[in-house]
């Protein structure tokens, strides 16, 4: 892999290549024929190349070590999953034939193995090479560690690999999907040599990265696996990334016929309308106040629970949500956003100001009270957010001290850990309120004080035991509920991701349950498609 020069390397690709009329003026070359919009084939009828953009170098092309969101194409191009979360959020049979618990505990889960699958170098994809990838996985203690479950032991026998784990764990089959990382399964060779991770891929993905051709930070090139098991899922002979993280150059890059596929933003949405850009949004982040300090520590306002709910009743969501842009964020007044496991119609805390006031002074606070939050302006930009939901809480009373840390997340995060702030402007992810819930537990930035509800808490562990998607799913939004009513997360307005598509691509979905987009998937119907 080639090292960038320095950190505009991507910028420069695109101003370079904008003088040209298409990427192969810049040098992709290759035997295609043009199909009259945007992505050429080639003699074998895939796509020649699928140019993807994304907004900084991936976390790590190691799995164990790599990034989710939009950045889990860098890793899943390479290595596939043993479960395959498709766009709906149903799991799908990839590496992992079957799956099952054993017993109904929900304390031992088996996957049966997928025969004559072949990594990259050549070498089988065996029970024993599964297992021996999960247990690098969890030595290694990467970002996902913490999210696959408690597990005790793992066991390979015959066609089949066990795990065990020392309490109930209802979402096994999550954690082995591409999202999570756990089950994309690294070769052999690659766990001879770890530090080969980082700048080369070993697994049994469709594709694998082209080191002669990748420029590390700038541009990632992957070529097509010619020894994957499934070849008619490939629908492409080459994929890139290419990193261009301004937006106005992500625009220019996508209506000049740069890339196919692109991440959207809010400044540039009428733009990409004006090119006839397929536009796709989906639920992601729920903007949230955390007021963390609920027992009381720093300030005993916190600890009335008139007191929170008037923070959630002062709060215009829908004034926020449309400054924001009503094409990339949504009012919403509970935890979970619309379309997730655990949303409830009807739920969640309306706009109301003089009752706000009402109850301040009922809790003996009838000029208000001070309150310091802490945010961060490296995802919250120009803390446009913050500035508004302090703005809400001044119109009742409360005297906002608003804490900006602007050195990054990690930063933000030591601050928050410091338990200085009483609250916490931060968003919240997942896909249900049991996901929700095991983030909180966990403490971080959301929760410094580890506040843990018993009563949700309680609906939490019943989850665990419980049989069916749909028992849970009833569980979670009992939860969902009481976390409205103990009011100690104030949900703002669920935000967007925005995606921007060519007119030579079909074929990319996505949904509350699963907004990550991933160009791959077991077969040709879960995987990107060049318009023919």
């Amino acid at each position: 892999m080639k090292k960038s020069r320095n950190g505009f390397k991507a910028s420069l690709l695109v101003l370079t290549c904008s003088l040209a009329l298409s990427l192969s003026a810049c040098g992709g070359g290759g035997s295609a024929a043009g199909n009259g919009s945007g992505v050429e084939l080639a003699e074998s009828g895939r796509g020649a190349e699928l140019r993807m953009q994304f907004t900084g170098p991936p976390t790590s092309l190691n799995p164990a070590l790599a990034g989710t969101g939009g950045s889990t194409a860098f890793v899943s191009l390479a290595y596939d999953p043993l479960i395959f979360m498709d766009s709906k959020g149903e799991f799908v049979p990839a590496l992992a034939t079957a799956w099952r618990y054993v017993g109904d505990a929900n304390t031992a889960f088996e996957l049966t193995i997928r025969d004559g699958v072949t990594f990259a170098d050549g070498s089988a994809l065996t029970p024993e090479a599964v297992k021996a990838s999960m247990d690098y996985f969890l030595k290694n203690a990467g970002p996902k560690a913490l999210k696959v479950g408690p597990i005790e032991s793992i066991e390979a026998s015959g066609k089949t690999v066990t795990l065990k784990y020392s309490s109930p764990f209802p979402e096994a089959e999550a954690t082995f999907t591409q999202e999570w990382m756990f089950g994309n399964i690294i070769s052999p060779a690659g766990l001879a040599n770890p530090a080969s991770l980082l700048v080369e891929t070993k697994g049994t993905g469709q594709y694998q990265l082209s080191g002669g051709e990748t420029v590390a930070d700038s541009k990632y090139v992957y070529d097509r696996n010619e020894k994957y098991w499934l070849p008619e899922a490939q629908q492409f002979e080459k994929v890139s990334i290419s990193v261009i993280g301004d937006p106005n150059a992500v625009i220019s890059a996508i209506t000049t016929n740069q890339v196919d596929y692109a991440s959207g933003s809010a400044s540039t949405l009428e733009a990409a309308k004006a090119a006839n850009l397929e536009i796709g949004s989906t639920p992601f982040f729920n903007w949230s106040l955390y007021l963390a300090d609920k027992k009381g520590t720093i300030n005993p306002a916190l600890t009335d629970e008139r007191v929170r709910r008037a923070i959630g009743l002062a709060i215009n969501r829908e004034a926020i949500a449309n400054a924001v842009g009503p094409e990339v964020s949504e009012a919403n007044g509970q935890i979970m956003n619309k379309g997730t496991r655990g949303y409830v119609d009807g739920l969640g805390f309306d706009y109301d100001p003089a009752e706000a006031k009402n109850l301040l002074a009922e809790a003996g606070y009838p000029n208000g009270f001070k309150l310091t939050i802490l945010t961060q302006n490296t995802i919250d930009n120009q803390t446009i957010r913050s500035q508004a939901i302090a703005d809400n809480l001044k119109q009742i009373g409360i005297d906002v001290n608003l804490e900006v840390i602007t050195t990054g997340i990690a930063n933000f995060t030591s601050e928050a850990l410091s338990k200085k702030y009483e609250a916490v402007i931060f968003p919240l992810t997942g896909t249900s309120t049991g996901s929700a819930h095991k983030d909180m537990l966990q403490g971080g930035n959301r929760n410094p004080f580890q506040i843990v509800e018993p009563e949700i808490d309680a609906l939490y562990k019943k989850s665990l035991l419980a049989a069916s998607t749909d028992e849970r799913t009833e569980i979670f939004e009992e939860m969902s509920r009481e976390y409205y009513e103990q009011a100690f997360v104030i949900p703002v307005f669920t935000a967007k991701n925005l995606k921007y598509v060519g007119p030579g691509l079909t074929n990319v979905n996505s949904s509350a349950l699963n907004p990550t987009d991933v160009p791959t998937g077991p077969g040709a119907e879960y995987s990107w498609q060049p318009k023919k």
